[in-house]
This record gives C-alpha cells, structure tokens and sequence, in this order.
C-alpha cells in the first residue's frame, strides 16, 4: 500500500485503504513470523506518464499523476515497507503480473498459492487475481485487507472473484494458517 492511495496527503488517497492498514499490518507481520514469502507489488510511473494507461494520461500531463518513480507517492507507508529481504515488484498497470518479473519470482520460489492485500480491489487487486488464476495459481484474497472507495464496488468484485475460483478469508484465518505450516507434523 503505497502513500498516495492510503495517506491524506497522497494523490490518489481511499480513506478505506487507511482503514485496513491494522489487518494489511497484522497479516505482513504474521507471514514474517511465519517465514513465508512476501513480495511486495507496488505503481511506478514516470511523471510525464509515458508509462501510464492512456485513460490517465491527461492527469499526468496536467501535473496530476501518481506514484511518480522515486518519489514520496510511492514509496509504501511507513509500516507497511518491505524488509530487506523482500523483494519488491514493480509494476506500471492494474496487474502485478503484466509486463514485470512476479511470475518469475513465484515459480523460482515454487509458490503455487498466492494471497493478495491491497488497494483498489476492483482494478489492481482484481487484475492480478485474474491474471494468478489464468496462471495458475490458488488465489487466495485476504477478505478484510482489500481497500476499494465504494462499498457495492467492493462486494461486487468479491463475489465475482469468488465464482472465478478465488477462495476469500479473513486475514486472520490465513495468518493462522501460515503459522501453522511451520509447525513440525
């Protein structure tokens, strides 16, 4: 989650993504705890937007863009940034898949099931589940960390995802569950 999506003063600013940073917070942390992956897949763009979809173009050119490389906008918040360790996907459209290096990083890691948090359920979130399961991935959305600006937005796309072949669950579930496949059998 990046400070123009979830901060007051960020461009493109989703109260309700401020409002699930707690549940995004608890989850990171209890997947570290767990020693599981996390990759973080985060906007980039050039400020002439060049890069960006060409629906957001004029913003870009009015001096209006978003998550501008290299700049405050997106850099993840504060406690969401990623440890040393992790790496860090970016990506210039909805899908953290088209056009970057994450399905790379997924099968050199032997990942087959993925959970996504984040922002922009119905566009950047949406996008990339879609993409997992074409790539055939278990795609596994974390219910309570996913932000989006209009609630009948929200719960249109989850039920959506769902009959697509998404499983949804609280945050918590799926941290439990990652804590207990560490646990020696």
């Amino acid at each position: 989650m990046q400070n123009d999506l979830a901060h007051a003063d960020g461009s493109l600013f989703i109260p309700d993504a401020a409002h699930r940073a707690d549940v995004m917070e608890g989850l990171q942390t209890r997947f570290r705890e767990a020693g599981a992956p996390i990759i973080q897949v985060i906007r980039s763009h050039c400020a002439d937007g060049w890069d960006v979809e060409r629906f957001r173009t004029p913003a870009f050119i009015d001096g209006n863009g978003f998550c501008i490389e290299q700049g405050w906008g997106m850099q993840p918040i504060d406690r969401l940034y990623p440890a040393p360790n992790e790496p860090v996907v970016l990506k210039r459209r909805f899908s953290g898949f088209m056009g970057t290096e994450l399905d790379l990083l997924l099968r050199r890691a032997r990942i087959e099931r993925i959970v996504l948090a984040g922002v922009s359920l119905h566009a950047s979130v949406r996008a990339t589940a879609v993409d997992g399961i074409c790539l055939d991935y278990e795609v596994v959305l974390a219910e309570d960390a996913l932000a989006t600006a209009i609630t009948d937005t929200r719960l249109a796309n989850l039920t959506d995802l769902r009959a697509l072949g998404c499983r949804i669950a609280p945050a918590d579930e799926l941290a439990r569950e990652a804590l207990r496949a560490t646990e020696p059998v």
